[in-house]
């Protein structure tokens, strides 16, 4: 137990040190969702994929605990790869706990990491939106509305 209390005394004066030399704490008004997008396939669709840019203009890095919206049972990451997945659980959610690099942009593209919407609950209607709030630890929240785009066909190599 003691070792925990000087542990986190330690991280209180390491973050204290960070603001006293000119780091400001960071805050959810200086992250960004871009180019967000929500494809969906057909009217009635389970299943949605999202893809978007994520911006955190701090001084500091942020972490991302989870993302979620009224429109989706569920919200959590997928991975196109070479490697054909047996189950999109498979994989383990990195917006649980991602690191988002201080004065950085990082992409979502289909063609990697995405976001999922399971249990689609919407209806879909192409131009519409579907508001998405990524959650940062100790940070806040951030809401990016998504356009609803049909699904666009992916490129199959052939072997």
């Amino acid at each position: 137990m003691r070792v925990h209390r000087i542990l986190a005394l330690a991280a209180v004066v390491i973050g204290s040190v960070g603001i006293a030399m000119g780091q400001t704490p960071p805050t959810s008004h200086a992250i960004e969702v871009n180019n967000a997008t929500l494809h969906v396939g057909y009217q009635g669709a389970s299943l949605a994929y999202g893809t978007f840019t994520l911006s955190n203009y701090n001084s500091s890095d942020v972490l991302l605990r989870g993302v979620s919206s009224p429109a989706c049972q569920s919200v959590i990451s997928n991975r196109n790869s070479q490697v054909a997945l047996q189950s999109i659980h498979a994989v383990e959610d990195i917006f649980q706990r991602m690191a988002v690099p201080h004065d950085g942009t990082l992409v979502f593209p289909m063609g990697g990491y995405h976001l999922i919407c399971q249990g689609f609950k919407a209806d879909f209607q192409p131009g519409g939106d579907v508001p998405f709030t990524f959650h940062f630890q100790d940070v806040g929240d951030v809401t990016a509305s998504f356009a609803m785009l049909p699904s666009i066909p992916e490129p199959h190599e052939q072997p």
